[in-house]
């Protein structure tokens, strides 16, 4: 079972359509969430949440969020929310997801093999890794200045002229 990564909303519903959403990714194991969690909150603890819906929107994460009708409602809302701590709980619960998501698909520490039928599900959810064009999620989490510098990079280099 996958971890209500939504329930510190204080009506308890889904202001933000996140909890529509965790009913489709419910097979994320609670563990698993649980460890991104703390390492989102962390890393955004120490940088801000600022950037946190660039992350988003610029990574892998967008593919997901926009295949996705309750993320990408939850997505929308949380842009336009009013509110900071809401909108940052929103794009946090996102986030796990998504992280979670790229964590099982690659086997990363060994999660795919604990949990072979989450892997499975996580793949079928991120499509083919060969036709992705951005950076994955997890990527800017764990290593944050590699990502960055890839990133620069592919911007800074000149284009290519067809021939």
């Amino acid at each position: 079972m996958a971890e209500d990564v939504t329930n510190d909303h204080e009506d308890g519903g889904s202001a933000d359509g996140v909890a529509e959403s965790e009913a489709n990714f419910g097979f994320l194991p609670a563990d698993l969430s649980g460890k991104c969690r703390a390492l989102i909150e962390s890393y955004h603890a120490m940088h801000g949440f600022g950037g946190l819906p660039d992350m988003l929107w610029m990574s892998e994460a967008r593919d997901i969020i926009e295949g996705d009708r309750d993320l990408t409602l939850a997505f929308t809302r949380a842009c336009r929310s009013r509110g900071a701590k809401r909108a940052n709980d929103s794009f946090v619960a996102i986030a796990i997801i998504v992280m979670s998501l790229e964590v099982l698909a690659d086997d990363f520490a060994g999660w795919g093999k604990r949990f072979p039928s989450a892997k499975s599900q996580a793949e079928k959810v991120l499509g083919d890794p060969i036709t992705k064009q951005r950076v994955k999620l997890m990527n800017l989490y764990l290593y944050p200045s590699l990502a960055v510098r890839r990133e620069f990079d592919t911007l800074a280099s000149p284009p290519v002229a067809a021939g």
